[in-house]
């Protein structure tokens, strides 16, 4: 078969022992010391985040590049066709990047204290024309074959991308015919083309995902009943992302103001839970759960650690 190699152990001898000498390498860091435990951002392969509605998985998705742009420098193409049009979505990575309102008014009317300098608005969208190509929703309507993985695919390969985020998942066109009306194998083909993209191009593409999961299963103390965090089996296109995944991510926000578990705490507002479902390949991190507190006044998730005091680990 023309381009498919077979490897010699001893080969690659230097290799196995830099393993052997120094470890797997581990991808970039989250932005998030907890967040680091579960997973880093390494090139080449994909991202699946997902979440109920309203749950904060695009906050969630929008803060990790923030981060990565942050830190790493990164180049970002986003499209997120839930987050209102392009002028929408560039306002909020502004806010982020400034941590402060980018309105001047209130919807009162009244003036907004909170909001940044005519100077940090510029540097603000300065930084985010650097590091952030947006494509607009409203744009995507005019695709002449609509809007397919192949033409978001596309437009990645037109510059030096370093990440991609594509959200929502189902926002894209496809033709069920070509796999005979079957959305698993259809699902299955699109997957290890977005495993493909990443490896030819040594980017991380990052994939929003709904969940399937929409019944109230849990109940607090007090009786009250609320939906609990979703399986892997629970994606919206079930037990396919779970093999075909690479690592998943759930973004879960437990109900504000009830007790759900032994600490007695109740939960608090901004409260999200970060799952990671999946991890590969080998060494970029773990299963397991951290806890993220979204602050709107700074508008972006901090942590705390052992004591409960609050901290982030960027700044400007």
């Amino acid at each position: 078969m023309s381009g498919v190699q077979l490897v010699r152990p001893l080969d690659v001898l230097d290799g196995v022992k830099h393993v052997r000498d120094v470890g797997i390498l581990k991808g970039a860091l989250t932005g998030f010391k907890n967040l680091n435990r579960l997973y880093t951002v390494k090139k080449g392969f994909p991202l699946y985040i997902a979440g109920a509605p309203h749950h904060g998985k695009s906050i969630f998705a929008k803060q990790l590049l923030i981060n990565l742009a942050k830190s790493k420098g990164w180049r970002c193409l986003v499209y997120m066709g839930e987050e209102g049009g392009a002028v929408d979505l560039i306002g909020d990575l502004v806010e982020m990047y400034i941590e402060k309102d980018l309105r001047k008014f209130r919807d009162s009317g009244f003036e907004n204290s909170q909001a940044m300098t005519d100077a940090e608005f510029l540097e603000g969208l300065k930084w985010v024309d650097k590091h952030f190509r947006i494509l607009d929703p409203d744009s995507v309507v005019t695709l002449a074959d609509g809007f397919t993985l192949a033409a978001f695919q596309q437009l990645a390969a037109s510059e030096p991308f370093d990440v991609t985020c594509l959200d929502p998942w189902n926002d894209l066109d496809a033709d069920l015919t070509l796999h005979g009306g079957r959305e698993d194998l259809q699902l299955a083909d699109l997957l290890k083309s977005v495993r493909n993209a990443s490896r030819e191009f040594n980017r991380v593409d990052i994939i929003i995902n709904h969940v399937a999961k929409i019944h109230a299963d849990k109940k607090t103390d007090s009786g009250k009943r609320y939906q609990g965090p979703a399986m892997p089996s629970e994606w919206a296109g079930g037990q396919t992302w779970f093999r075909r995944a690479f690592t998943m991510l759930l973004v879960y926000r437990p109900p504000a103001g009830y007790v759900i578990d032994d600490s007695g705490v109740p939960i608090e507002e901004g409260e999200a839970w970060i799952y990671c479902q999946k991890t590969k390949p080998k060494g970029v991190g773990s299963l397991g759960m951290c806890r993220l507190w979204w602050s709107k006044t700074s508008h972006k998730f901090t942590e705390r650690d052992e004591l409960g005091n609050v901290f982030s680990s960027f700044g400007r």
